[in-house]
């Protein structure tokens, strides 16, 4: 490792008007070893981190395919970093090793070179073609590495397609073993990994972990020719149908004769891929989970019922504060963390469903409120806050109710600073609007300024402030999405970080 690092450390001191482009390997958390070829663009600046491309290779190929694409030369006139691994072997794309490879990569990366979490793209050919969607499926906690858009030449989007056809050759096992990593029923295969590793899975959507990728943005391209479209161009007429109000797709065939990476014209790629930042909070989630985890700013715990996926709708108003929730299948429990952008507390309107009796009475849990607060449900009261933030509740059946939010508890007593001080900023990240409690030990007008990483002033808002704490809302609809120092008056600065 020390050698590696010595080599990383060389050329980018000796690197100047060029782009750095270097092989690395790490050892990743569970022992084995990450391989990547990457590029740093030539302008790179830490200050201002850049958009970052990861590319997906085909069957036979490597961490460098994607570079033989000009996507290479495109990314460093961009500005963006371009990066692929690989694995053991050349079927590196679905199975859990490579998601933890990638990871590792992406961690190894941010810590050396930070990139712009708004904006990481996934492209692929082939085999390669869906891993993105694949990816999101996986990673799409709001606080984790989720992609703003992925695309794909020659995408193979269901692997029940793809276990079909290896059946029918006579291969029933080690195909689909090593490249997707097994089927449920296989003694010596993980439980629903060959599900979790495919983008979509036709035979039965209520197995499928597409619905987790309805947010994110999708391109793909098929070959001119009908063995090319027979083989893998019709699933996507099947996809879709099921992205029907979903995010972007764009689902189309080439006019030219080509498979992987040469359906697909480069500069079109990433002029779509630039149109797009990520979406960590959308306003209609509908989840599919196959374990316990964090999907988008819902936490979820999978019931009882074993070889099910759990399913669940939610939609968020933050505007008209309504949150809906449909338990549609093996949910035990369901937290919806206040992370995304929110008004004040005051009200929350909400129609709760349970829609799985087998469930018994699943949990929803509210995360992420004021501790100093009694929630009063249609005029009664129900429970204080926990001193963690959290409510929870018992779902039975179908439930419309208003949640009041009344503060009981005696403010805590205010320990006045020296001057000023920026207490909290909630929440962070924010989008809409953004709060913060500043202590002052007089009365005073002040200005609260936000600076970009560059150190320029990018917004003011004057402010009057009272002796003791006050709590100010701001919208700030001239900040674009990225982090920000902010300051009131001449307190110490707060980092606050606004996504769009």
């Amino acid at each position: 490792m020390f050698r590696i690092f010595m080599i990383v450390f060389f050329l980018a001191a000796t690197a100047v008007a060029q782009p750095l482009v270097f092989d690395t390997t790490v050892v990743t958390t569970s022992g084995d070893l990450a391989r990547f070829h990457v590029q740093i663009p030539s302008g790179y600046d830490a200050a201002r981190p850049p958009a970052i491309l990861v590319g997906w290779h085909a069957l036979g190929g490597t961490e460098v395919e994607i570079f033989a694409q000009l996507y290479d030369e495109i990314c460093d006139e961009r500005g963006w970093i371009i990066v692929s691994h690989m694995g053991p072997n050349d079927r590196h794309w679905n199975t859990r090793l490579p998601q933890v490879h990638c990871r590792t990569m992406l961690e190894w990366i941010e810590a050396r070179y930070p990139f712009s979490r708004d904006s990481i793209y996934m492209c692929g050919g082939s085999m390669g073609a869906a891993a993105g969607q694949v990816w999101h499926n996986n990673n799409c906690a709001y606080d984790d590495y989720l992609i703003a858009a992925t695309a794909g030449g020659s995408m193979i989007l269901d692997t029940q397609l793809r276990q079909e056809q290896y059946l029918a050759s006579g291969d029933t096992n080690r195909s689909m073993r090593v490249a997707f990593g097994g089927f449920p029923f296989e003694s010596d295969s993980i439980a629903y990994e060959y599900h979790r590793y495919s983008a979509v899975f036709f035979a039965d959507t209520t197995e499928s972990m597409h619905f987790n990728a309805l947010t994110v943005p999708v391109w793909s391209n098929w070959g001119d020719t009908q063995a090319e479209w027979d083989a893998y161009g019709y699933p996507a007429f099947n996809l879709s149908a099921l992205r029907t109000g979903g995010a972007e797709s764009r689902f189309f065939p080439a006019s030219w004769v080509a498979h992987g990476f040469g359906t697909m014209v480069t500069e079109d790629v990433c002029a779509w891929f630039a149109q797009h930042s990520v979406n960590r909070f959308p306003d209609t989630l509908a989840l599919a989970a196959d374990e316990d985890g964090r999907y988008y700013y819902c936490d979820v715990v999978l019931g009882d019922a074993a070889y099910t996926f759990a399913r669940a709708d939610v939609r968020k108003d933050a505007a008209a504060k309504r949150l809906d929730i449909a338990l549609l299948r093996n949910v035990a429990e369901l937290t919806v963390n206040f992370a995304f952008p929110w008004p004040d507390f005051d009200t929350l309107r909400c129609h709760w469903q349970n829609a799985d009796p087998a469930a018994g009475e699943p949990v929803v849990r509210l995360a992420g409120l004021s501790e100093d607060l009694v929630a009063v449900m249609n005029g009664v009261p129900v429970q204080a806050v926990s001193a963690d933030g959290e409510l929870s509740f018992l779902v039975e059946s179908d439930t419309n109710f208003t949640l009041t939010f009344v503060e009981v508890h005696p403010p805590a007593p205010v320990l006045l600073p020296s001057e000023i001080e920026i207490e909290s900023a909630y929440p962070n990240p924010f989008n809409g609007q953004l709060g913060l409690t500043i202590a002052s030990r007089d009365s005073r007008a002040i200005v609260i300024q936000f600076f970009d990483v560059l150190g320029r002033l990018a917004a003011s808002r004057p402010a009057t402030l009272a002796a003791g704490r006050n709590r100010l809302i701001l919208t700030l609809p001239e900040l674009g999405s990225g982090a920000y120092w902010t300051r009131a008056g001449d307190s110490a600065p707060v980092r606050v970080v606004l996504v769009r």
